[in-house]
């Protein structure tokens, strides 16, 4: 456990007796500390192993060096190591005064303290300090340790202040996982909290674009249809960036370079008739009616002229998106001809998103009292209020007889319009308070359903459970869980397949 010499080793224990490693856990707001010792003696050296880990990810602090200082009345000890590997740090600190006294640990900025006793030379040690650790109701370690590290606070937590730690001990029957074991594979925990959710209802949505997101090019005029360049679905396009030309030279009435004549023959008479009336007006020969009809023609061939001056060029009317994006779908092909109005292409931009779901009847009052709403893809599950977006029921049936729920959403990752998602619609409880764990928690076998409560960060207790309603991220535990405790979120299907390698010792930790 520690770098204690082979020498020293042989002198303390000639015939090899077991020797009991005590645990101890700590968490602060953003780290798991994880301590062994054999025992604190006057005068003798202590040999004593951390691990800190980052709960952000479940992996170990890379931090250079760490610091402990023991304080026993009015005595303090310290020693400050280089880190044996990332997260692991070995001790050796030799008490000097007997009794109860706290042991600091410091790793980077963050600091945890710890309940202890040192002894007199030659007393045996005291197996958990004075605390009952039988059973998870009364336990001083982990499972009611400092930080609740939920990405999602569903209500009271049981923890005490953050970095105070105590001793934490495994149970007979325990699955083991190494620190080391555990930094290597997706894991993590969390705690057990109350919530006040009341129930969800689980349903299909499919994901539709918001109205502004997308748009139409539709044809200003007659003509034959070319595409500029290879315009299929999906190929991204940008503000006034030309998609389509539509050349009417080879139809004699509708030749768009014959309209865009006249329409600048137009413009030039009216503007020469406007700039003559207006000098007479000024000199006033013609009245004030006739300088504002001229003026009114002008500004109409003006306009008129302007707009097709913008699409013609080269002889052909060009169209552009109104929008940056991409092409969702092409209504035409290649050499149509096309009648003004005609639509020719839609343009979707990334954006916002509607989830469009129908519901029965008899949820209508459940719906008046949503209190959150999660989504479900094949990435993952979203919180709709994260995505900075609202849920809108409908206050009548439709022709279905079903009532008509959309969630807007700024944007779901993974999901395209189009698609298929999963929607829990969640109301509150009225009625009081129930446990929560997430829904990852959960392991399976043999149809029934199971968590890993964790007795200390290596000892995991494999305990059934009775689950109720979910949200798709939390799922209530009616039986089998109480809030505080804390059950492992990531890496449960690890620990159910090592239930067949050796069932952790109650005194674990040990080293001889």
């Amino acid at each position: 456990m520690c770098g204690c010499s082979e020498q020293e080793h042989k002198s303390a224990d000639v015939h090899e007796e077991h020797v009991h490693a005590h645990s101890y856990t700590a968490y602060t707001h953003n780290a798991e500390f994880f301590m062994q010792h054999e025992g604190l003696e006057v005068g003798k050296k202590a040999c004593i192993t951390l691990y800190a880990t980052a709960l952000s990810d479940f992996k170990p602090m890379c931090i250079d060096e760490a610091t402990a200082l023991l304080r026993v009345g009015g005595n303090s000890v310290s020693v400050t190591v280089e880190a044996h590997s990332d997260g692991m740090f070995h001790f050796e600190l030799t008490p000097e005064t007997a009794g109860d006294g706290m042991l600091y640990m410091t790793v980077g900025e963050e600091t945890a303290h710890f309940d202890v006793c040192v002894i007199e030379h030659g007393e045996e040690h005291a197996h958990g300090h004075g605390h009952s650790h039988e059973g998870h109701s009364h336990s001083h370690g982990e499972s009611h340790a400092g930080h609740d590290h939920s990405a999602h606070s569903h209500g009271h937590s049981h923890a005490p202040h953050p970095g105070h730690g105590m001793e934490t001990v495994g149970k007979p029957g325990d699955v083991t996982l190494t620190k080391e074991q555990s930094w290597k594979i997706d894991f993590a925990t969390e705690v057990a909290t109350e919530s006040d959710f009341g129930g969800s209802v689980k349903v299909v949505a499919k994901v539709e674009s918001l109205p502004g997101d997308f748009t139409t090019i539709v044809a200003t005029t007659s003509g034959k249809v070319q595409f500029a360049g290879n315009v299929v679905a999906g190929t991204k396009v940008s503000v006034n960036e030309p998609l389509f030309y539509l050349d009417g030279s080879d139809v004699t009435d509708n030749d768009a370079a014959v309209k865009f004549a006249e329409a600048e023959s137009n413009y030039q008479l009216a503007k020469a008739d406007y700039e003559r009336k207006k000098n007479l007006f000024i000199d006033k020969i013609v009245s004030e009616r006739d300088y504002q009809a001229a003026e009114a023609l002008y500004r109409q061939a003006e306009a008129r002229f302007e707009s097709m001056k913008r699409s013609f060029g080269e002889g052909k009317v060009t169209l552009k998106p109104a929008i940056s994006g991409y092409v969702a779908a092409v209504l035409v092909a290649n050499g149509d001809y096309v009648q003004p109005g005609t639509p020719l292409a839609t343009i979707q931009r990334d954006g916002g998103v509607n989830l469009v779901a129908e519901l029965p009847v008899r949820y209508a009052q459940m719906l008046q009292n949503v209190a959150t709403v999660n989504v479900e893809t094949a990435q993952g599950v979203y919180d709709v209020d994260a995505l900075g977006g609202a849920c809108v029921v409908g206050s009548a049936v439709n022709e279905c007889n079903m009532l008509p729920v959309t969630v807007s959403a700024c944007g779901v990752p993974g999901v395209v319009p189009g698609s298929i998602v999963t929607l829990y619609l969640s109301c509150k409880s009225d009625s009081g308070h129930c446990v929560v764990v997430p829904r990852t928690a959960l392991v399976e076998e043999m149809g029934c359903m199971f968590v890993f409560v964790q007795n200390n960060p290596i000892s995991f207790e494999k305990r059934s459970v009775t689950v109720g309603e979910t949200d798709a991220r939390y799922v209530q535990i009616t039986e089998g869980v109480e809030a505080g405790e804390r059950v492992v979120s990531k890496g449960g299907v690890i620990l159910k397949l090592s239930q067949g390698a050796a069932a952790l010792d109650p005194h674990a930790g040990h080293v001889h």
